[in-house]
Order: structure tokens, then C-alpha cells, then sequence
């Protein structure tokens, strides 16, 4: 992969951000009082002091950004720091934010847009579960920082969220706060020897990133009947692109569709995008009664 280019050269002027501004992700870095005061309409706000703490709600890395503050060099100095972090399309107004508002771009004074986006698969099957009532019960299993939890939050579930790092949690809850919504974070060590789940309590389960083969069958029993889970991880082939390398972290050919036998599958693939990420990605459902059933995938 070559090199970024110097945040140097990645100034633009009013023209090329107006332009930018109706496809891009518009970032403004001025303090929240000053982006309540006037903003270009969808702009997402988050200070370049706040980038670590508040990391997870960032824009994906492959995103296209327009870094735009008070001064140029609070712009250049913001997209530099989103480039040391892997973002590779990064451009950066030289000038004042106030300097774009026109007919075209707009200029309103409403919240800030939301940046940060849940994992990509979720967001795909969520909306073919059929219309359930608000209020079910959701497991988000490993779920760091909580940006999958949140968003099953804002979906109506109650969620709860899991994980072994306390602080990832506390950045969860913090996250659920900032978009009014409930979670219930738990520190939970999964790795145990004889991890425990209870039985027939969440109506969704879902898990990404991580992988702890001991967990596997205990998920579809975890599930109420007629209940979903939603599950994506790595697998053999991810190491040439770098983390996890380790086989124990990588699941086999076929082997997460092979590790729920008595669920429905809804969905089942295993990408292998040129540039990485390899995964695999199921969606499946616990049949409503308790006999054992399996389809074949859409």
C-alpha cells in the first residue's frame, strides 16, 4: 500500500469543498459551541482533542472526509491526525467553515450528524427481521466501544453489551448517552475456562471481530426460540493482511456455518475482497420450536 500523502498538499479551496461537501463526510472540529452557532447542513462534529477518547465515532477509515474548522490550520492540523489514524481520503478547507455557506451547501444550526456508522453486515440484515415489537432483549456480544449495541438501542432493543475491557465499556456507555439511548454494559470475562451463557434469554445475538470457539453452541441455545443471530468474524486468509494471524483467531472454510447446526440459516458467505478484510458472515434464525432444523442459505 503506498504511502499517504503529505496533509500538506490536501488543502482545498471554496470551490473544491463546496464540491466536496454534497458527497463527502463533512467533519467540523470548531468546539460545540461554536458548531451550535452554524454549521454546513450534515456536518458531524467532534474536536481534534477529542479524536482518542472518542475514537470509535470516528468515520470508517474508508470513508471520504472534508475537515473543516475555525482557521485552516485547525482543519490541517485535524486531518493530519485522521491520517496518522489510516484514513486515505482526506481533504481539508483552507479557510474559515463560515466561507462555504451558500445556496448549494446550506447552513443550519440543527445537531450534529452522527459520523460513526455500526458493522456493515448488521446494518444489511437488520431490517429483513420482521417488524418486532420495541423493547426485546439483545446481547452484543465483545462489543468494545458499543457502536453495534448503540445502534440495536436506537433499533428499540434493549441491549446488553459485553465485554472484558472496563474502559471500552465506559466509551459504550458514554457513546449510548450521547445518543439518548439505554445499555446495560457488563464486564464479562468470555474467556474463562468454562464460559456460561444463560439459556433462552435474547431475542438477537450478535458478534463481530472476535472469536472463542468454546462460546460457539452455547450462542444458539442462548437464543429464545425463533430468535437471530448475526455473527461475522475473520478467517484463514486475513493473515496476509495483517491482525489476527494467530490460527486460533481464524475460523476454517465452512467452519461458522458448520459450528450451528440447529439453526436456520438466513444468510451465509465468506468474502474475500482483494484488499482484506477475509471474513465470515452468518445470519440465522432459532427455529420457534425446539426441533432441530437447517436451510440452506439466500
Amino acid at each position: 500500500m503506498p504511502d499517504p500523502q503529505p496533509v500538506t498538499t490536501l488543502g482545498i479551496d471554496v470551490a473544491a469543498a463546496r464540491t466536496r461537501a454534497r458527497t463527502a463526510t463533512v467533519l467540523d472540529v470548531r468546539p460545540p459551541a461554536a458548531f451550535a452557532r452554524g454549521h454546513l447542513i450534515g456536518s458531524g462534529n467532534l474536536e481534534l482533542a477529542e479524536f482518542h477518547a472518542r475514537r470509535s465515532e470516528l468515520p470508517p477509515r474508508e470513508a471520504s472526509l472534508l475537515v473543516v474548522g475555525a482557521t485552516s490550520g485547525a482543519a490541517a492540523d485535524a486531518a493530519g491526525a485522521l491520517v496518522a489514524r489510516g484514513y486515505t481520503d482526506v481533504r481539508w478547507f483552507a479557510g474559515d467553515v463560515a466561507a462555504l455557506a451558500d445556496p448549494d451547501t446550506g447552513w443550519e444550526t440543527g445537531p450534529a450528524r452522527r459520523l460513526w456508522r455500526p458493522n456493515r453486515f448488521l446494518s444489511e440484515v437488520l431490517p429483513r427481521l420482521p417488524r418486532l415489537p420495541r423493547g426485546l432483549r439483545a446481547l452484543d456480544l465483545a462489543a468494545g466501544s458499543g457502536r453495534d449495541a448503540v445502534f440495536l438501542a436506537l433499533n428499540g432493543f434493549e441491549v446488553e453489551a459485553w465485554d472484558f475491557d472496563a474502559h471500552a465499556l465506559v466509551r459504550a456507555a458514554e457513546l449510548a448517552a450521547r445518543e439518548g439511548v439505554q445499555l446495560s454494559t457488563l464486564i464479562r470475562d468470555l474467556e474463562q475456562a468454562r464460559p456460561q451463557l444463560p439459556e433462552a434469554r435474547w431475542s438477537l445475538i450478535v458478534c463481530f471481530r472476535y472469536l472463542h470457539r468454546p462460546l460457539l453452541p452455547m450462542l444458539a441455545r442462548a437464543l429464545v426460540p425463533g430468535g437471530y443471530l448475526v455473527y461475522e468474524t475473520y478467517r484463514a486468509g486475513q493473515e496476509q493482511f495483517g491482525r489476527p494471524a494467530r490460527a486460533r483467531f481464524l475460523l476454517q472454510p465452512g467452519e461458522l456455518r458448520a459450528s450451528f447446526p440447529t439453526l436456520e440459516m438466513l444468510h451465509y458467505d465468506e468474502p474475500s475482497p482483494p484488499g482484506g478484510p477475509w471474513t465470515a458472515r452468518l445470519f440465522a434464525r432459532r427455529p420457534p420450536s425446539n426441533f432441530p432444523t437447517r436451510k440452506d442459505p439466500v
